[in-house]
């Protein structure tokens, strides 16, 4: 017998890096990835062994499968579920055909589903709702459910024919205040309103004003069943217009016993003729206008749910979104489980719903893989046709305006799980009318080998405040990733696409690829800078705008331009005490007593937050196939940070900026191993290292390689070591100093201005040196140089020392 001992992750066909196994997972094989996968925990855990399928008998349900009878199937389907969850099956199969559904008038709902249950749709099979004026409804409600499978078929919404107002006609007369009707010339009373008609639309009604009419408000009155003294419910008298009273008006009771009303408004100060009362067509809405919470699915405080190759479209809200349980008024009776976890939604196709094509709003462990997401907030034909966000994925629990103690780390905050530990794997995620991807509230967010396609102004991004958000391996094609907060990003296939930097706190970019696209940026975050002033007997340091740090604040000195005043220490932390939004003292203990000072130090030192500048890029690509004087389009890689750290990036066909923020005298920005190939570059307040400048064709016009900024707010020096050039020309714009370099061919020139440039210990070959326009003394220095074939025009203001030439 042969022992071979063997880890999974040493077998080339399986995939641990998508999921580990946990939870004694097995092992299934995934014919897209060609590799073998752990099975989702939830996924098969709805058992469908012998005996536990049925199949709905449509006859006996009174279920129509040709697209008519939407109540009558709808509640057979319902009933149907109902009886067979009664009779221990938890497997329900529905035929192919297309079922007409129309909500419940009471709770808004279509289809609801059961724990312990799958309710599987043949492919097929089509389930329509019908037009309505609801600005919420569920197709399928999962509310509380655990361990339940919904597959197959197609959900299709009312979009295209969803009511969002109604027109109400008005004849002469009032209402007596038994409710009787009566012939007052001095009123005017609208036609009876049917509750069951629009019973989501009238939920919180709205009268708007009506043109023609100054009464400065209406009353209702409400009935059951019909008009009349008899059947009076109530009334009220106090009914102001929309759109200047916004909030939306109720019923005295529940849709059975109050579902009639009828409007009347005092006239008697703007009469009306018979022709101007015939014209009135008097517009009643909902308070909820926008209509975006027509559902899918709906998933509510439910655990272990698996979605899976359903197609959903036309939803005036979301194709699908999770959610807590409910509201609770008392706080302390959350639980984690109403939080809903474990959600498996894969293999499905969402497309053309008004608000999202999926929602995460509450649960945790939430997995949504191999799905197509696309016309998020479209017609069919690709018009605007949403609203609000319109992001193909939303994760958003609005946690900060409700009453749940909330677990939050940024914040040092304990409470409930979130939209926390949220895969978004392999999804094809495209044409989307505001937005791709946006995470605004998640923690533990990680977004792998997804493809996004096309242009909108949201694209993909992940709020800063969001702890542990990865990006891994994703291809982007015209659109942009905002990379925000310590977001990991590692791997990305950009194509005609953006990354974008903003409000940055420690973010790792790696392992990029930009083609046709730009790699872009501003990172200032922490950093403070010099003070506007110091006064040295209370200690106070003062800045003109507002710092944003409050009392307790970590912050540090640094002295890299300038020196901090005596009493201060670069080598210590220290906290803010005594804080204005301009101004601050600081103590070395929390809340201890202001350090005193005993001068104001010299002008330059710094003052920042103690971990500002906290961006780390590697490994990029920027690259156009051509450039010449017809290429169109903005390809480049151009940053503002305030000491960030950039390695081993090539830019080629693109122009490359690395500068820092005005009146820089924070830590220098540190790049090594930066390649422009036929293209510029330009240099700010860094320590560059190992750079290579080359190209073929005929050089810029200015000059290719600018070391320092020619600007009194760009001052800060550059150094440059170990770089080679070659076919160039560079110019000694500002404060510099290159040495160690090689030139070959090249032109080396310097701006006529008040800062000083070195060039030391270099190479230079078949190189034109061109300083005779300097007009200030020590304006360059070469020193230590070797030339051969270098020509220089040169005069008093360049120094020339121990140079050679062979």
């Amino acid at each position: 017998m042969i022992e071979v001992n063997a880890n999974l992750g040493d077998l080339s066909d399986v995939d641990l890096t998508t999921k580990l196994p946990s939870n004694n997972d097995s092992l299934t094989y995934d014919s897209k990835s060609s590799k073998w996968i752990p099975v989702p925990v939830g996924a098969g855990v709805v058992s469908s062994g012998p005996g536990s399928t049925y199949t709905i008998e449509l006859d006996r349900w009174k279920i129509n499968n040709d697209g008519t009878n939407s109540a009558g199937t709808t509640k057979g389907i319902n009933d149907a579920l109902g009886w067979a969850k009664a009779q221990g099956y938890n497997h329900v199969f529905l035929k192919s055909g297309t079922y007409a559904l129309q909500a419940d008038p009471s709770t808004l709902n279509c289809i609801v589903l059961y724990s312990n249950f799958h309710f599987e749709m043949e492919n097929g099979c089509v389930l329509k709702l019908d037009a309505n004026s609801s600005p919420y409804y569920n197709i399928f409600l999962l509310k509380g459910l655990s361990n339940t499978k919904l597959t197959g078929g197609k959900i299709i919404g009312d979009r295209p024919s969803h009511i969002y107002q109604i027109g109400v006609k008005f004849v002469r007369g009032g209402v007596n205040p038994d409710g009787s009707l009566n012939d007052d010339p001095n009123f005017i009373r609208s036609e009876t309103i049917d509750r069951y008609a629009n019973p989501g639309l009238l939920s919180k009604f709205r009268l708007w004003s009506i043109d023609g009419v100054t009464a400065p408000g209406y009353n209702f009155y409400q009935y059951k069943d019909t008009v009349s003294s008899s059947t009076f419910v109530n009334y009220r008298n106090n009914g102001l217009f929309a759109p200047s009273a916004p909030t939306g008006r109720g019923w005295f009771d529940v849709i059975d016993k109050a579902n009639k009303m009828v409007f009347t408004i005092n006239i008697a100060s703007s009469p009306l003729t018979a022709e101007q009362l015939a014209q009135i067509n008097a517009k009643v809405d909902n308070e909820s206008w926008t209509h975006e919470w027509g559902e899918g699915i709906s998933i509510s405080g439910s655990n272990y749910v698996e979605i899976s190759d359903v197609e959903i479209c036309d939803c005036t809200g979301d194709a699908i979104i999770t959610t807590i349980l409910d509201h609770r008024e008392d706080p302390s009776l959350y639980t984690q489980e109403e939080m809903g976890s474990h959600i498996y939604i894969h293999d499905c196709d969402l497309h053309n719903c008004r608000r999202q094509g999926i929602s995460l709003a509450g649960s945790n462990d939430t997995y949504i893989y191999n799905n197509n997401i696309h016309n998020i907030g479209q017609a069919d034909d690709g018009t605007v046709d949403g609203t609000q966000p319109m992001f193909g994925i939303d994760i958003e629990s609005m946690w900060s305006e409700t009453n749940i103690p909330t677990w939050r780390p940024e914040l040092n905050q304990t409470g409930f799980e979130l939209n926390t530990r949220i895969y978004v794997y392999n999804n094809y995620i495209h044409s989307n009318q505001n937005g791709h991807f946006v995470n605004a509230d998640g923690i533990n967010v990680t977004i792998e080998g997804n493809t996004f396609e096309g242009w909108n102004v949201g694209g993909i991004t992940s709020y800063s405040a969001n702890w542990y958000v990865k990006y891994l391996n994703n291809t982007f094609i015209s659109t942009e990733l905002m990379v925000q907060g310590d977001n990991f990003v590692n791997g990305a296939d950009c194509r005609g696409a953006n990354i974008k930097l903003f409000d940055i706190s420690g973010a790792y970019i790696q392992n990029c690829h930009i083609q046709n696209g730009t790699f872009y940026g501003y990172e200032a975050n922490g950093y403070f800078g010099t003070p506007a002033k110091v006064d040295v007997p209370s200690g106070v340091f003062t800045y003109t705008a507002p710092h944003g740090m409050g009392n307790g604040a970590k912050v540090c000195f640094e002295q890299w331009v300038g020196t901090v005043p005596a009493g201060i220490s670069v080598d210590k932390l220290y906290y803010t005490v005594n804080v204005t939004s301009t101004s601050f003292q600081v103590a070395e203990n929390k809340s201890g007593t202001p350090v005193a000072i005993t001068d104001a130090g010299v002008g330059g030192f710094n003052i920042s937050r103690y971990n500002y500048g906290r961006v780390y890029i590697s490994d990029i690509v920027v690259e156009r196939d051509w450039l010449d004087s017809t290429t169109t389009g903005e390809t480049r890689f151009n940053l503002t940070l305030s000491g960030g750290v950039v390695k081993n990036v090539t830019a080629k066909n693109a122009d490359l900026t690395v500068v820092a923020v005005e009146n820089y005298v924070g830590r220098p920005n540190t790049l090594d191993e930066i390649t422009v190939i036929e293209d510029t570059a330009i240099f700010g307040a860094c320590i560059l290292t190992n750079g290579t400048f080359i190209r073929t064709k005929t050089k810029a016009m200015g000059g290719d390689v600018y070391f320092g900024q020619n600007n009194p707010l760009f001052s800060r020096k550059v150094i440059a070591s170990n770089c080679m050039f070659q076919n160039v020309q560079v110019r000694f714009e500002g404060n510099a100093t290159n040495n160690n370099s090689t030139y070959l061919n090249c032109i080396i020139d310097k701006s006529d201005n008040n800062y000083s440039a070195a060039l030391t210990s270099s190479y230079l070959e078949d190189t034109s040196i061109g300083f005779h326009w300097l007009t200030q003394p020590n304006s360059m220095t070469i020193a230590k140089c070797v030339f051969k074939n270098v020509t220089t025009a040169t005069n008093a203001s360049t120094l020339m020392i121990d140079n050679t030439t062979i």
